[in-house]
């Protein structure tokens, strides 16, 4: 993976954006995109865009086929190079984090909260790469759900208030909610980590379900 230009591009973009853009906001006074929205952007980027279509690319040219023919099974095969990909998404995050914040008391309860949210999002790219046939499409939909999960997070409280209750079952916007909260020092929210909770159980049983198929 580390040989890989593309998946180093998708590793470091989150972070030198988030470097640039939050400066920017805070020397203009702005402070819409916030450092939690940064945090998702490494999670939905690298558990998403990497997942997705490096799953599908392997599913093409048969490596992932190969891999069958070990004592692992598919479950297990799956469950490895997704514990891969979510350890560099957490390392994405973390380092948006301390750029940008700095260590202190608030990134040790944040920590689960990375991880989870970066399971969720590999765990979405898992079943974009087990269900879409071929690479070209699996890049257009990785991108696609990436950018909604990412603007919904960002803009939806700028939406009339009647939207609200649409967009507060994306994992997105529960993963954002935490962050800021969190960072607010208010910490974790009860119904928002139970959703997440749902979501990481809804995400295995459909990769489950799709690995037998």
């Amino acid at each position: 993976m580390l040989g890989n230009p593309s998946f180093l591009i998708l590793l470091l973009l989150p972070i030198f954006m988030s470097k640039v853009i939050i400066a920017v906001m805070d020397r203009s006074g702005l402070n819409f995109m916030l450092l939690s929205t940064w945090i998702l952007f490494a999670q939905v980027m690298v558990g998403i865009m990497v997942t997705g279509p490096g799953l599908i690319e392997e599913r093409e040219s048969k490596t992932f086929d190969a891999l069958l023919v070990s004592p692992l099974g598919r479950g297990q095969i799956i469950a490895a190079k997704g514990a891969a990909v979510l350890l560099f998404s957490v390392l994405s995050q973390i380092i948006v984090y301390l750029l940008n914040q700095g260590l202190n008391m608030s990134f040790i309860v944040l920590l689960p909260y990375m991880l989870a949210g970066g399971l969720i999002f590999v765990q979405t790219g898992m079943i974009i790469g087990l269900k879409v046939s071929s690479s070209q499409n699996g890049a257009a939909v990785s991108s696609a759900v990436m950018i909604v999960f990412f603007l919904a997070a960002s803009l939806y409280l700028a939406l009339p208030p009647w939207t609200y209750p649409l967009f507060a079952i994306l994992p997105s916007i529960e993963v954002v909610g935490n962050l800021d909260s969190i960072l607010n020092g208010e910490g974790p929210l009860l119904i928002e980590s139970l959703l997440m909770l749902l979501w990481m159980g809804i995400l295995a049983f459909w990769i489950w379900r799709t690995g037998k198929e």
